[in-house]
């Protein structure tokens, strides 16, 4: 009898998270010729070898630093935006247990309302799952988290 795993092992963890902080300066600076062209933008998680074809979860301790970076990223912009002295929209999605589709999106002017039928809001309260981000949950109070369905 044979032992077949789908999870396939991943080397090189210090290059992987150089990644994180590659993906965060890519990101951090928000082109605001492209969202005055286009009046909305995003930017999601993609770093191999998570994000491709076949979408693996990282691992939890990964999670964490991704998530640092993506809350960097979201205070950047928008502080950017709030220099606009214009109604935005800006939001951190983060999927779950889909960790790796979460993404940080944003519109503003005619597209302002572009997001808001995206996803269907939960009619049962859930807590935000601090314990699952020990680490940061001084930073994610910060923020205020709605829970939400992806009916896709």
């Amino acid at each position: 009898m044979f032992y077949h795993s789908e999870k396939k092992k991943i080397r090189g963890w210090k290059r992987h998270k150089r990644k994180i902080e590659r993906w965060k300066q890519e990101s951090i600076d928000l082109d605001m010729d492209y969202l005055r062209d286009y009046q909305r933008t995003y930017v999601k998680l993609w770093i191999h070898p998570f994000y491709g074809l076949v979408r693996r979860n990282p691992p939890v301790w990964y999670k964490r630093l991704l998530l640092d970076a993506m809350m960097d990223v979201y205070l950047a912009w928008y502080r950017k935006m709030k220099k606009e002295n214009e109604d935005f929209y800006l939001k951190m999605w983060l999927y779950d247990p889909h960790f790796i589709n979460s993404q940080i999106v944003l519109a503003y002017k005619d597209c302002l309302e572009f997001y808001d039928k995206t996803f269907e809001k939960r009619k049962v309260h859930k807590d935000f799952p601090y314990d699952k981000f020990n680490s940061l949950k001084e930073k994610l109070e910060k923020f205020e988290w709605e829970l939400h369905v992806d009916t896709d």
